[in-house]
């Protein structure tokens, strides 16, 4: 099975100058407007801020455009709930007392299973935008079409 493609911003080999000017052609007809990146008015305060962080970093490589609008929302959103989560645990700690007819005992704080759940949207959302770099080797960039064309014209005068 084949690898699939990186990104020519991300690609480390050895490739031609010409193999990298088609692929920047091919990359730049995949290229959407970019300037609707802006936070979204329902995020909260350190959600926004992650946001741009996001985006900022994200132009360095030429990573993001406008299609990407609703999935960094989410990863933001999510992050900033995660951290408050995790804050909240310390204060709170990890264990939990409960008590029954017969006994005080220990169990997790309910905070740990919603910073869990916000980690594994964070990841899946990071995924998805090529945030880690082990991610972004993984971005699939199809090939250029070829034009289907009879390699015997050229015999023939055509």
């Amino acid at each position: 099975m084949a690898r699939p493609r990186k990104s020519i911003a991300v690609s480390t080999g050895k490739i031609g100058k010409e193999k990298i000017e088609e692929r920047k052609k091919q990359e730049s007809r995949l290229k959407v407007d970019r300037s609707g990146l802006k936070p979204p008015s329902w995020l909260t305060l350190p959600a926004a801020e992650e946001f741009r962080r996001v985006v900022s970093e994200c132009e360095k490589i030429d990573l993001l455009d406008n299609l990407d609008l609703g999935i960094v929302a989410i990863y933001c959103d999510a992050y900033a709930h995660y951290v408050e989560a995790s804050q909240m645990l310390q204060k709170c700690g990890l264990l939990d007392t409960r008590e029954n007819k017969h006994e005080q005992y220990y169990t997790v704080h309910p905070l740990v299973n919603v910073q869990e759940k916000y980690a594994k949207m964070i990841m899946q959302c990071s995924a998805k935008l090529g945030l880690a770099t082990s991610d972004r080797l993984k971005l699939i960039i199809p090939k250029e079409e070829e034009e289907s064309t009879n390699k015997y014209l050229r015999y023939l005068g055509g």
